[in-house]
């Protein structure tokens, strides 16, 4: 149909440019003709000009004068009725007008029914030739088509198959094949990139989605499966270790230990390799499913059997490396019936195995949930807390030996809520340092207890110091001396009058960086105490070397002098060490009159405890210093 009106059309055209062209020739010859009468009437030969219509135009042409006479040729109907009217005239002279039909009539040389004829012809024949071209494209793309889906489906090429005939489309068939096979290859790669960890080879997070998925589907309460998320953490990763190179080599040693225990379990159980996948979750996190294994005592002795496999040394570029490890455990589907509430509660076990001392490894129960919910608000109650400085020192005297004066005191930190009621230090410390705000808690109690001594101070006791914990996330501040300065200045406190106690551990670990913080806060007055001394691994030699003023016994050997027989002897032993030193001594925890006794006989300086009075608010130890001062005023 459409070649048929394009053929139609394009005979129109033609017809028409040739009907218009012929007219503009007839034109052209009539004007010639009336100029040639113009010249025979102009010379009065008006016989001639009968002449030359009859030779040129006979019987289809007229010229009359301007009042409208016959001067040449035949007036018939058809030429006044049809004919076209030509002035004759020359140079604005004009002499008459003349009267012609067309000289060349656009006869066309074919007839109507054989135009439209051919046209028929024409449209038939190329109506069958491009279908007949159509219907082989169609055949090669048919084939090229089957070939692709052959190649992307990776099944082989039949022996009969059937020759593509055009060299267009045989390059089109090699060029799609060979592009189809590199989007095979970039599929697969993407796919393996999407589902396994590039560090370790084992499965990531959205593999352990999926393979969780199918666990769920097979285990049941009678036959349960297990997920087991493990934490490992270094014990010692310091220095050149910590570059990204190392690091990895670290978690591909992990990663091959997990899977040769799980390939070791999976024959002993008889189980095909793979059964027990292993994932890499994050980068110091593992997990591993075990399909079926049995009751909870027989996932315990493998979760067990695998940390303790994990704690054992690594040798890694030459230097050997031990790490800690423990397991969260969510059973399957008794603790979820979807992936990521399985996710979830294995680690909720995994943080409450970190977070109870002595514990490697917890099964989830729903309890855990429960205390995870009232950690959470705690913590949130904790930071709001802080924004609202609503910590605040408690006072410890700490009295002298030998006459019995009150010479300083500790400070304490309490949590005071809107009911006044004080909340233990034993329940936000360890929320606080875990979260990170015991650094905030610290120098809100610093801050206080500046403010507190310096106004005792003021009153005249000027020779009782106070003394403010150091914890290490504070020493790790690289503020710490600043904050401590700024303190003392605001309260215009004197620097003499400030005793910092750090324990033993931090003064250990890193005595270059105490040196550093405590040196310029050391030349300045401030003096500096040892804690919870005897409870560490520092020696003498080391002790000799630190800028230590104060050691402070421990209060487990205090209160284990009557019924530890190894107590009295250490304490004898820090109590020799500290006069060897030239330090001073304070017992912490003395209770009783016969520790209290035993202390005096072997030359301690100072105590602080329960005997002589707990800790107290600033107002009732300012009181408590003003008795105790009355009699020596007296």
């Amino acid at each position: 149909m459409l070649a048929l009106i394009a053929a139609s059309a394009v005979s129109i055209l033609f017809l028409v440019s040739a009907e218009h062209a012929a007219s503009d020739r007839s034109d052209r010859i009539a004007t010639r003709v009336a100029d040639g009468i113009y010249v025979e009437l102009a010379f009065g030969n008006q016989a001639n000009a009968d002449a030359v219509l009859d030779r040129l135009s006979p019987g289809r042409a007229a010229a009359f004068d301007l009042d409208g006479n016959l001067i040449a040729g035949e007036a018939t109907p058809e030429v006044l009725q049809d004919g076209r009217r030509y002035p004759i005239a020359s140079a604005g002279d004009v002499r008459g007008e003349l009267v012609m039909l067309r000289a060349l009539p656009g006869m066309m040389v074919l007839s109507l029914p054989v135009v439209v004829g051919v046209i028929l012809l024409v449209t038939i024949v190329a109506y069958f030739f491009a279908n007949f071209f159509a219907h082989l494209v169609a055949q090669q793309s048919n084939e090229i088509t089957s070939l692709v889906s052959r190649t992307s489906l990776k099944q082989g090429l039949p022996e009969s198959e059937k020759p593509v005939l055009f060299a267009e489309f045989r390059r089109l068939r090699t060029t799609l094949v060979r592009r189809i096979q590199q989007l095979q290859r970039e599929n697969e790669r993407l796919v393996s990139a999407a589902y396994i960890d590039e560090r370790t080879g084992l499965g990531n997070g959205a593999e352990l989605t999926r393979q969780l998925t199918q666990f769920i589907s097979r285990s049941s309460f009678e036959f349960p499966s297990a997920f087991i998320q493990i934490d490992t953490e270094p014990m010692q990763l310091e220095g050149d270790h910590q570059d990204t190179a190392f690091v990895l080599e670290v978690q591909s040693a992990i990663s091959r230990r997990i899977m040769s225990f799980l390939s070791e379990q999976q024959a002993a159980y008889s189980l095909p390799d793979g059964r027990w996948p292993g994932f890499a979750l994050a980068s110091d996190d593992f997990g591993i499913l075990l399909d079926r294994v049995g009751p909870r005592n027989e996932i315990n002795r493998i979760a067990k059997s695998l940390l303790v496999r994990l704690k054992e040394p690594y040798t890694i570029g030459g230097k050997k490396v031990t790490f800690t490890a423990f397991a969260g455990i969510a059973m399957i589907p008794e603790d979820g019936q979807n992936p990521q509430d399985i996710r979830k509660r294995a680690y909720t076990a995994l943080v409450q195995a970190k977070r109870t001392e002595g514990a490697e490894m917890q099964f989830y129960s729903p309890k855990l949930d429960r205390q995870t919910a009232a950690r959470k608000r705690l913590e949130s109650e904790v930071r709001s807390a802080v924004e609202q400085s609503a910590f605040t020192p408690v006072y410890q005297p700490k009295v002298d030996l030998a006459t019995g004066r009150i010479v300083g005191a500790e400070a304490l930190a309490r949590w005071q809520l809107d009911s006044g009621r004080i909340v233990s230090p034993g329940v936000f410390i360890p929320v606080a340092e875990s979260c990170g705000l015991i650094g905030d808690i610290g120098e809100q109690i610093a801050r206080k207890a500046c403010m507190g001594a310096a106004r005792w101070a003021e009153m005249g006791y000027t020779d009782i110091s106070i003394a403010v914990n150091v914890s290490p996330r504070q020493f790790e501040n690289d503020d710490l001396g600043t904050m401590l300065i700024d303190a003392m200045t605001t309260a215009g406190l004197l620097p003499r009058l400030l005793q910092l106690e750090i324990t033993e551990s931090v003064a250990v670990t890193d005595p270059e960086r105490l040196r550093d913080v405590i040196g310029p806060l050391k030349s300045m007055g401030v003096r500096l105490a040892i804690d919870d001394f005897g409870t560490g691994h520092s020696n003498l030699a080391m002790l000799g070397r630190l800028p230590f003023d104060v050691f402070k016994i421990d209060r487990a050997f205090i209160s284990s002098l009557h019924t530890d027989k190894q107590a009295p002897a250490i304490v004898e032993m820090i109590l020799g060490m500290a006069e060897t030193l030239g330090m001073e001594t304070v017992a912490e925890g003395v209770e009783t009159d016969d520790q209290l006794q035993f202390l005096k006989r072997r030359g301690c300086d100072q105590y602080q405890g329960f005997l002589f009075s707990p800790a107290v608010g600033l107002e009732k130890f300012i009181e408590m210093v003003r008795r105790n001062r009355q009699p020596a005023a007296a």
